[in-house]
């Protein structure tokens, strides 16, 4: 647990309190970065734009099998699943408002959203 909350400290005085989104140079779109921290993705519900791009920072979880991402309900804007990984990262885009539902198979219970303004 100790470690756990380190982890998740380290995080928060990384990004410095403020949101994690970067703008690449000469473009208007945005990437937000999710952390897999214990069995959690954070932040849990960010809002986005269209165009914008999530990363996901996988981290092996509490039992060390890593995580995947599964969205659910799929319709022909979501985009494609992530397959679990234990470390790396993985991106999106989206390309049209709606809200993104995502959960890990791996861990039940561990579930977020993205929400394309």
């Amino acid at each position: 647990m100790r470690v756990h909350l380190l982890i998740a400290a380290l995080v928060v005085s990384a990004c410095g309190g403020h949101d994690s989104t970067t703008t690449p140079p000469g473009s208007s779109n945005k990437t937000l970065d999710v952390f897999t921290i214990g069995d959690a993705f954070i932040p849990t519900f960010p809002p986005i734009s269209v165009g914008d791009t999530v990363r996901w920072n996988f981290a092996g979880g509490s039992d060390g099998q890593g995580h995947n991402v599964r969205f659910s309900p799929r319709t022909s804007t979501t985009p494609a699943d992530i397959n679990v990984l234990k470390t790396g990262t993985a991106s999106r885009v989206f390309t049209a408002v709606g809200t993104y539902s995502y959960v890990c198979d791996v861990h039940p219970g561990m579930n977020a959203q993205i929400i394309v303004q």
